[in-house]
């Protein structure tokens, strides 16, 4: 089962249980929802702090996602001898984040170890498709034939009214020969191998070529027939590389999202698969947890654009190059170093934004200072409206 976004839900059978522990053969219903980016943790409410040995730190996430199962309306549970697993687009292939589960009672964070990685790149996986047999070429000036004047080769008989092409003519160094053979390879290509062995002399000369016929009938012939005799390899072959494509074209609408949030800096030259592994339902996120910001302290006196006092009970902090959320209520940690985007709701559910060029001009005394914040008037109906105010 395909997400829209590329996620892969690998379900297998006997995969959920009731409240009692049963099996469940009904009808089963999933809500299933990832995330890429900090806004969609905001928006989510989802909590992203952890204590790692009496600090609290923030998660960096590699990969989030929410999975719930119900049926006939009621919640049903993972069957732990056959877990539910998810192939996550991620955007980090290091191996010191791990999975954890969120235990919605207490909203803390269970460590859950390690997930596992797959890295690949687009050529080499097209290059994985099944080989297919060259198709018959139209004969070239270097185009050869075959011929037994000896009678002593009948197999090689079935290429009298075929021509051998080669793919590089310069290594082509077959000649006049004692003997032929013939090697169909599993590209499809044909190696023509001219053996000399005669008054104690012995060589062997080889030529990759592609099967050729001269312009007119006998192509047209030798086309009708390949296509017909690999019609179901071609299709099927087809059918593969389009979904590949369409994997790497959803990969690549990921990465420009990050792009264009300035979240992450992404090549896009290789797809970075994480697969989580659902122990229960709900969120489960790979992670790693992060120290806050060190640098630069603001302590905010909040205004509007006019100067007038604004209430911001709590803000967020978003650096580019980090996939994480950090939350303030008072005293702002920040790296100066870093481009920083920082936002808040009004008490009366307006965006107050405070972005890069604004961060340049703070004072770099940690004295409490006047942080002028934007605030968007506009109606906010959707995250991508969000998105192009804050990023």
């Amino acid at each position: 089962m395909r997400s829209s976004s590329g996620a892969v839900l690998n379900i297998p059978a006997n995969a959920f249980l009731d409240v009692n522990g049963d099996l469940v053969n009904t009808h089963v219903e999933l809500a299933f929802r990832e995330f890429y980016h900090p806004l969609e943790f905001y928006l989510a409410g989802v909590p992203m702090t952890y204590n790692d040995n009496g600090e609290e730190k923030v998660f960096e996430s590699a990969g989030m996602v929410e999975l719930n199962a119900s049926a006939d309306g009621h919640e049903l549970f993972v069957n732990p001898a056959q877990i539910i697993s998810v192939d996550l687009i991620s955007w980090s292939k290091s191996p010191e984040f791990n999975l954890y589960d969120l235990d919605q009672a207490t909203g803390l964070w269970v460590d859950q170890g390690k997930d596992s990685i797959s890295v690949s790149e687009k050529a080499a996986e097209l290059e994985q498709l099944p080989p297919i047999p060259a198709m018959p070429k139209v004969a070239t000036p270097y185009s050869f034939k075959i011929k037994d004047d000896t009678n002593n080769f009948p197999e090689i008989d079935i290429y009298e009214r075929v021509l051998f092409d080669p793919v590089n003519p310069s290594k082509c160094g077959v000649s006049n020969a004692t003997e032929m053979r013939i090697n169909l390879l599993d590209s499809g290509i044909f190696e023509v191998i001219s053996i000399i062995d005669a008054f104690g002399k012995y060589q062997e000369s080889r030529c990759l070529c592609y099967l050729a016929f001269e312009q007119g009938e006998d192509y047209d012939s030798a086309l009708e027939i390949y296509q017909a005799k690999y019609a179901s390899l071609l299709s099927e072959r087809e059918a593969l590389a389009d979904d590949i494509n369409l994997q790497w074209d959803e990969y690549q609408d990921i990465l420009d999202q990050h792009r264009k949030a300035q979240i992450k800096s992404l090549s896009g030259k290789e797809k970075i698969i994480r697969t989580l592994s659902m122990n229960k339902f709900g969120f489960v996120n790979c992670d790693y947890p992060l120290s806050y910001p060190q640098g630069g302290l603001l302590t905010p006196y909040f205004v509007d654009e006019e100067q007038n006092p604004i209430t911001l009970n709590e803000v967020v902090l978003v650096e580019q190059n980090t996939n994480a959320l950090f939350r303030y209520t008072s005293t702002i940690k920040y790296n100066p170093d870093n481009e920083n985007v920082m936002w808040g709701l009004t008490p009366d559910n307006k965006l107050a934004y405070f972005k890069k060029e604004d961060f340049d001009l703070l004072s770099k005394s940690s004295k409490k200072q006047t942080v002028t914040m934007h605030i968007s008037e506009k109606e906010l109906l959707s995250y991508e409206d969000i998105m192009k105010v804050l990023f």
